[in-house]
C-alpha cells in the first residue's frame, strides 16, 4: 500500500494511497494501534472496499472518492449511533458545495441523486471497557463522483449512479477538501443534535411506500425523530426503526 501523498484539512491529517483493500479497515489497524483523532485515508482504489451488512463497495480507479477518518473523542455510547447520519448530512452539503446534482438521503447511511445511490457510509466503532463511551469510530465514505467509462457493474447498474454530470479539474481532491471541513464543523453538534433537522430535510423517504426488511413487512414513512429513527405505519400499527434497511417501492 504505497503512500501517494500527505495533507492537511483542519483537523484531520490525511495520507493517500495508491490502492488499499478498505481504508476501513487500514483505519481499524491504526486505531488499534493508538494512531490519534483526526487520522484519516484516502485510497484512489480499493480491492476490497466494504458497505454496511457485509456487501461489498465497487470502488475503481479514477471515478470515486474512498475515504475513512478516525475518530477519537469523548463521544457517549448513546450518540455514537447519530455518527452516520451527520456524517450523511456533513457529506451532502460538501458535495453540493463543489457544484454536484442535488443530493438526497436515504435513511440510513445512502446518499442518493436522480433516484440512485451515490454514496455510502459505514461507521465501526469499539467500546471503551466500561461501556460508557467509544473508544474511537472509523468512518468510511466512498462517493461515486462520476459514472465509470463502461459503466457499472451488471449486479448494481440498475440503482447506481454518480454524483456529477461529469469530472472537473481536481474534483477528487476538491470533494475531499470539503466533506473534511464540512465533517469536521458537524461533528461539533453531535450533542445538541442541530443537524436532524438538515437530516429530514433531505430524507428521500418520508410519505413514501417501503417494505421493512427482512420481514418483508409494507410500511409508510411518518418521518425521522430526534435519534434518527426511522418513524413508519404499518399493517400492526406505528414502529420505530433504529437500524435495518427498507426498500422503496417503486
Amino acid at each position: 500500500m504505497p503512500e501517494i501523498g500527505k495533507f492537511r484539512v483542519g483537523e484531520f491529517a490525511v495520507t493517500e494511497y495508491d490502492s488499499l483493500d478498505s481504508t476501513n479497515n487500514l483505519l481499524k489497524k491504526l486505531a488499534a494501534e493508538g494512531a490519534p483523532d483526526g487520522t484519516a485515508a484516502i485510497a484512489l482504489t480499493q480491492t476490497g472496499g466494504k458497505g454496511r451488512l457485509g456487501r461489498s463497495f465497487f470502488s475503481p480507479e479514477g471515478c470515486g472518492l474512498y475515504m475513512s477518518v478516525l475518530l477519537r473523542r469523548d463521544i457517549p455510547v448513546g450518540l455514537a449511533k447519530l455518527l452516520t447520519p451527520l456524517a450523511a448530512v456533513a457529506v451532502a452539503e460538501a458535495l453540493e458545495r463543489c457544484g454536484s446534482k442535488k443530493i438526497g438521503i436515504k435513511w440510513v447511511n445512502d446518499l442518493y441523486a436522480d433516484g440512485k445511490k451515490v454514496c455510502g457510509i459505514l461507521t465501526e466503532s469499539q467500546i471503551c471497557p466500561d461501556g460508557s463511551a467509544l473508544n474511537w469510530a472509523v468512518v468510511g465514505i466512498g462517493v461515486n463522483l462520476v459514472e465509470p467509462p463502461c459503466g457499472y457493474p451488471e449486479g448494481i447498474k440498475d440503482r447506481a449512479g454518480a454524483a456529477f454530470e461529469s469530472a472537473s479539474e481536481n474534483l477528487r481532491e476538491r470533494a475531499a477538501r470539503e466533506i473534511l471541513l464540512s465533517l469536521g464543523s458537524r461533528l461539533k453538534s453531535l450533542g445538541s443534535r442541530e443537524f436532524i433537522e438538515d437530516y429530514r430535510a433531505r430524507s428521500i423517504l418520508t410519505d413514501r411506500e417501503v417494505t421493512v426488511l427482512p420481514e418483508g413487512i409494507p410500511a409508510r414513512v411518518k418521518g425521522i425523530d430526534g435519534d434518527c429513527r426511522l418513524i413508519v405505519d404499518t399493517p400492526s400499527g406505528e414502529r420505530l426503526l433504529e437500524s435495518g434497511e427498507v426498500s422503496l417501492k417503486l
